[in-house]
């Protein structure tokens, strides 16, 4: 995403910008050995620093207004900062937090916002290089998207707010909207080089 932003051409200044929200990033991550409140807090602030950095800068706020895989792709990696900052915002708030709810919603928010988004804004591309297989592209790819989304709004809002139920609930509709990605793309995937009659 670094190299993709040369083409937006940030300034000098925004640039070091970066380089020093990865830098706070990375120093926490450190200093969580040591004081692990302090840590996560410093590191918070770094990852905030770093998904603000990458929403104004990356290329997919230019992408995003094309059409097609293109834009959802754009669509995957712009969900997917947000959810960074979310899991900032809840590590400011409760650094000090080891186990239990509002320590799952920090975690999901990388692990599940951000990571699956990337993956699956990624896969239409990643997938069909490596097993060779066409995936083309089809609106009903937003469907897992959206439902991956709205599923760990509920977990986290729920367990931000002493709601257990949504936990499972969320959970349990996280991995259906994994599972639903894969699901819509494999049967619509076609070996590369096989003709109509196979």
């Amino acid at each position: 995403r670094l190299e993709l932003s040369r083409l937006v051409q940030p300034s000098r200044v925004a640039q070091w910008v970066n380089y020093a929200a990865i830098g706070i990033y990375i120093s926490g991550l450190v200093l969580m050995l040591f004081q692990y409140g302090s840590g996560i807090r410093l590191a918070s602030i770094g990852l905030i620093g770093m998904a603000v950095w990458l929403l104004r800068f990356d290329i997919a706020r230019r992408t995003v207004k094309q059409s097609g895989l293109t834009r959802f792709i754009a669509v995957c990696l712009l969900s997917g900062y947000v959810w960074l900052i979310v899991s900032g915002v809840i590590g400011l708030a409760y650094a000090g937090v080891t186990a239990g709810p509002i320590y799952d919603s920090m975690l999901h928010a990388i692990f599940l916002g951000f990571v699956f988004a990337m993956v699956f804004g990624h896969a239409p591309i990643i997938f069909p290089a490596v097993l060779g297989f066409d995936i083309p592209y089809r609106p009903s790819f937003y469907i897992p998207l959206v439902l991956l989304h709205l599923s760990l709004m509920l977990r986290t809002g729920g367990e931000m707010a002493g709601f257990g139920w949504t936990r499972l609930w969320g959970g349990l509709i996280n991995v259906l909207a994994v599972i639903l990605n894969f699901g819509i793309a494999a049967p619509i995937g076609k070996k590369r080089g096989q003709t109509p009659n196979g």
